[in-house]
């Protein structure tokens, strides 16, 4: 079984971990992460591009806009379908991860 099919581990009394708080944030110009701080948006972009945190310690970032959460991506290949919102792929994540970026 495939590690996503998998349900997370229960906690020796019987409960399931709690869901940390996620909130996406914008890291830089064109990049966007479900962290829990400013500090972990940075680290989760860094460790993705296989760089060092330090080298991302001035990037700027924010939370990211009630408009923005539910605006709607769409493939950069014709016929440029909807493949949905910052809003939905943070509700899915169960961990701090990158969700959407540009160039």
């Amino acid at each position: 079984m495939s590690e996503e099919n998998q349900d997370q581990a229960f906690e020796l009394d019987g409960s399931q971990p709690a869901r940390p708080d996620l909130r996406c944030y914008s890291v830089g110009d064109q990049d966007w992460v479900a962290a829990t701080s400013e500090d972990e948006a940075r680290r989760v972009l860094a460790e993705m591009n296989g760089d060092d945190t330090a080298e991302y310690a001035d990037w700027d970032v924010e939370l990211t806009s009630e408009k923005m959460l539910d605006q709607q991506w769409t493939d950069e290949d014709p016929p440029h379908a909807e493949c949905g919102c910052l809003r939905d792929w943070l509700a899915e994540a169960t961990e701090p991860t990158y969700l959407m970026g540009t160039e």
